[in-house]
């Protein structure tokens, strides 16, 4: 019987707080800057997140006034924080996108999910490959696309301006599921590459950028649609 598992909710200076401790300044997809305070103000919010992060739990101060942090949690954050490479899911319903990352240090791997409504971060651990992919797929509500969708429909379909033609599908209530490999160079995060899914109504197209290619557009079913998700994934 596998143990119950451990799920963290945390706020973005807390991760920041965690990432310091195992001596990184910042933590991928996290936009905080604290340079701009003073060094007093910056050891204030520091020593904020260490007091909710302990009422939550998360971390003991011993007698030293030593930081212990959960040892699952403390896995999370060095993986994200030293990682020289990661993913990136942006899945675009309606007006609230939500955005997850994946990481992996040796044989572990771990997802952040950014919670657009609260502006937490949900944090866990993922117990193998497989359960990663199984993760991103089923955030993709995978639909059969039809044969036939009319002249006037497929006209505006073939748009052969991508920008115009994504910008047109959302506008008409397409849904938008982006999955990046990012990789982290001299602590600049750049794209190596990356998979979309457009679907709107019944159907479905992949846009696809490897390195050093231009972005492709495919129109595919739901059976080609999971072969070149599970493909992209395989390679990370």
């Amino acid at each position: 019987m596998e143990p119950a598992r451990e799920i963290f909710e945390l706020q973005a200076l807390e991760i920041i707080y965690l990432a310091a401790l195992t001596g990184e300044t910042g933590f991928p997809g996290l936009a905080v800057d604290l340079e701009a305070e003073t060094e007093s103000r910056q050891r204030a919010l520091m020593n904020a997140q260490m007091r909710t992060l302990e009422a939550k739990g998360y971390l003991e101060i011993d007698f030293m006034g030593v930081a212990k942090v959960n040892e699952v949690l403390h896995q999370c954050i060095a993986a994200g924080a030293n990682s020289t490479s990661y993913l990136c899911q942006l899945v675009q319903n309606g007006d609230i996108p939500s955005t997850i990352y994946y990481f992996h240090q040796g044989n572990k791997r771990f997802q952040l999910e950014h919670l657009s409504e609260t502006n937490t971060y949900i944090l866990q651990e993922l117990y193998a490959q497989h359960e990663m992919m199984f993760q991103v797929i089923e955030r993709i509500p995978l639909l059969q696309s039809l044969e036939d969708e009319g002249d006037v429909e497929q006209a505006f379909f073939d748009e052969p301006d991508l920008k115009r033609w994504t910008e047109g599908l959302l506008h008409a209530g397409a849904s938008l599921y982006a999955l990046a490999e990012i990789g982290c160079i001299d602590k600049e995060a750049q794209v190596i590459r990356e998979l979309n899914l457009v679907i709107h109504k019944e159907l479905m197209w992949v846009l696809k950028r490897e390195p050093e290619e231009e972005i492709t557009r495919d129109r595919v079913t739901l059976s080609a649609a999971i072969e070149e998700l599970c493909l992209w994934l395989q390679a990370v």
